[in-house]
C-alpha cells in the first residue's frame, strides 16, 4: 500500500507538530480539518474503499462512516500520530472496539522510532502483512464469515477488532455476552484452517444452541 504523502500547507503543518499533543487530531477548526481529509481520501483510494481489518467494503468517503486509523493508539503513542505507516482507514466498527488497545509485541518496550517489521505487531498490520495470510472471507446469502489461517496475528485482529460481530449475524444472535465471547475465543481455537463454510455453520450454530439453552 502507497503511503501518504505531505506536501505545502499541509507538510508545514505537520513538520511544526511537537509530536505530543496528540489531541489536536481531534480538533473541528483550522489547518487539521484539511490535514485529516487528506489522509482520510489518500488510504480510502489505496485501501478500495475496504476497511484495514474487516476489510468490509463502504462507497462513502466521509468522516460519518470512516475513521483515519492510528495503527498504534494517538494517546499512547503521539509520536507517530502523522507518521504515514502508523495510519489507514478503518470503519467505525472495527476502530471503535480497538481503540487505546497498544498491539506491539513488546508493550514495554520504549519506541524511539516507528517499527517498520510485521512481528512487532500482535495484529495484521495494514502496511506490513498480507490480510490472505491471516483471513480468509467467505460470503454466504450476504452475510460474512472471518476463517482464521493462524492462532496468533489473525486470532488477535478478530478480538481486537471484534469480527465476531458478522459471525453473531451469521448464526442470528439477536444479543451476546461476555460468556459468548468466551466460547468463540475456543470456538477460535478448535475451528480447523481447512473446515468448510458448512462444517463453521454447524459448530456456530451449536454454540447458539449452548446460548439459548443457558439461560
Amino acid at each position: 500500500m502507497k503511503k501518504v504523502e505531505y506536501s505545502g500547507t499541509i507538510k508545514d503543518f505537520v513538520e511544526r507538530y511537537d509530536k505530543v499533543s496528540h489531541l489536536i487530531w481531534n480538533e473541528t477548526k483550522g489547518e487539521i480539518v484539511e490535514v485529516r481529509k487528506h489522509i482520510r481520501n489518500h488510504y480510502l483510494v489505496q485501501q478500495h474503499y475496504c476497511c484495514a481489518y474487516c476489510r468490509i467494503e463502504k462507497k462513502e468517503s466521509h468522516g460519518m462512516t470512516w475513521d483515519v486509523e492510528h495503527i498504534l493508539p494517538k494517546s499512547l503513542f503521539p509520536e507517530f500520530l502523522f507518521e504515514p505507516e502508523n495510519l489507514a482507514i478503518a470503519c467505525k466498527e472495527c476502530n471503535g472496539p480497538k481503540d487505546n488497545i497498544n498491539i506491539l509485541s513488546e508493550p514495554s518496550k520504549k519506541q524511539k522510532q516507528l517499527p517498520k517489521t510485521s512481528g512487532e505487531y500482535t495484529i495484521v498490520h495494514p502496511h506490513f502483512d498480507i490480510y490472505s495470510d491471516h483471513f480468509e472471507v467467505t460470503i454466504i446469502k450476504s452475510r460474512r464469515i472471518y476463517r482464521l489461517r493462524n492462532g496468533n496475528k489473525a486470532k488477535a485482529t478478530y478480538i481486537a477488532c471484534n469480527l465476531s460481530r458478522f459471525d453473531y449475524q451469521y448464526a442470528e444472535w439477536d444479543d451476546f455476552d461476555e460468556a459468548l465471547v468466551s466460547d468463540f475465543s475456543e470456538f477460535l481455537d478448535r475451528c480447523p484452517k481447512d473446515a468448510t463454510a458448512q462444517e463453521i455453520q454447524k459448530m456456530l450454530g451449536h454454540l447458539r444452541f449452548v446460548k439459548k439453552t443457558n439461560f
